[in-house]
């Protein structure tokens, strides 16, 4: 996802000589909090959701991670909050690596709510960021802007002060977003056969097509399977927001048995396990370890590439995600932990070596 995202801001911003390009930009992710932190594929929500601490700080770290894909200098970063019960932004000065063409430093605000609105038209305004000089991204904003798939009282006030708030706000230009949306059946199940005809649970992409039809449409089951089921236009012209609910549903009907996870099970489809080490065994490295599922950490440790310095540099969520999956204890100081894993990580390696 993070991947995907800055791919998309570098595209655009490489971009800088053309209109479009202002050096205000958006993106919605999909944060790995709560279910999604053990397993990204989970669709089912966990009864107990995270606190707002936990939930702030996973978005900083993706902010982080986002900023070191773009060539910023994360060392030297910045992190202040927008307001008291509001997100943060964190500024970075560019590296010598730098993939923005003209930038100087970036800002990336998180999480921000209506509230967070006057501090960020103060950087705007009176710092000169949202340039192309000084890019300003805002991740995930928790705004309800009203119309469609919102409540109808919009966050942004009324009269002169909505029209306002909704100028600054549209002035960033969509660059990436990975949102989900529950239709209809949102078990993915029915009693016909379960051929996803009466809904699902669907993950809509935009990564910054010019086409008619941005969003791609995935239904996801269960199992950690997606399928792809169709292509639609953005809710309005010119301001990119994920498609109605109404034609997302039409997606699910058409698609019927093509999508179902039946099908899906027939044998042909690789599973998520498969999947998930293939991709750790591409990338070689991994930019953030905190920010992986427990799958994740599973498939890498599987995988064989995970090294005693990457255990040395874990935390104590990374170190019991690895205590899962590799059925150990994960009671103890990090510590402890860590000389468990790397002992257990030694043994697997001798054993297979006899």
């Amino acid at each position: 996802m993070l991947a995907s995202a800055s791919a998309s801001l570098i595209a655009l911003a490489s971009s800088a000589s053309a209109s479009s390009y202002t050096g205000r930009l958006s993106m919605s992710l999909l944060l790995p909090i709560e279910q999604r932190r053990s397993d990204f594929t989970q669709t089912e929500a966990i009864d107990y959701p995270e606190s707002d601490t936990r939930i702030l700080q996973t978005a900083v770290d993706c902010a982080n991670v986002l900023l070191q894909n773009l060539g910023c200098d994360t060392a030297e970063a910045s992190l202040k909050r927008l307001s008291e019960d509001g997100g943060a932004i964190v500024f970075a000065p560019v590296g010598a690596k730098s993939k923005v063409p003209g930038a100087q430093r970036i800002a990336v605000a998180v999480l921000p709510n209506a509230d967070d609105l006057p501090a960020l038209k103060r950087y705007a305004e009176n710092d000169q960021w949202g340039t192309k000089t000084k890019p300003m991204i805002l991740v995930t904003p928790q705004w309800n802007p009203g119309g469609e798939g919102y409540n109808v009282v919009s966050d942004f006030g009324f009269g002169p002060w909505r029209a306002a708030n909704e100028k600054f706000v549209d002035s960033f230009s969509l660059a990436y977003a990975l949102v989900e949306r529950r239709i209809g059946a949102a078990s993915t199940l029915d009693a016909t056969g379960d051929n996803m005809g009466r809904g699902g649970v669907a993950r809509l992409v935009f990564g910054g097509s010019t086409s008619d039809e941005p969003w791609s449409v995935w239904a996801m089951g269960g199992d950690g399977s997606s399928a792809l089921i169709g292509t639609l236009a953005s809710s309005g012209a010119g301001n990119n927001k994920p498609p109605p609910y109404a034609e997302i549903e039409q997606l699910f009907r058409d698609a019927g048995t093509a999508a179902s996870l039946r099908t899906r099970r027939s044998g042909q489809a690789r599973s998520l396990e498969d999947k998930l080490e293939e991709k750790v065994g591409e990338s070689g490295s991994v930019a953030d370890w905190s920010l992986m599922s427990t799958a994740e950490v599973a498939a890498a440790l599987r995988a064989g590439t995970v090294t005693s310095g990457d255990v040395a540099s874990w935390n104590k969520d990374v170190c019991r995600k690895a205590c899962d999956a590799l059925d150990l204890s994960s009671a103890g100081k990090v510590e402890a932990l860590r000389e468990r894993i790397v002992a257990a990580m030694e043994k697997e390696t001798s054993e297979a070596k006899k």
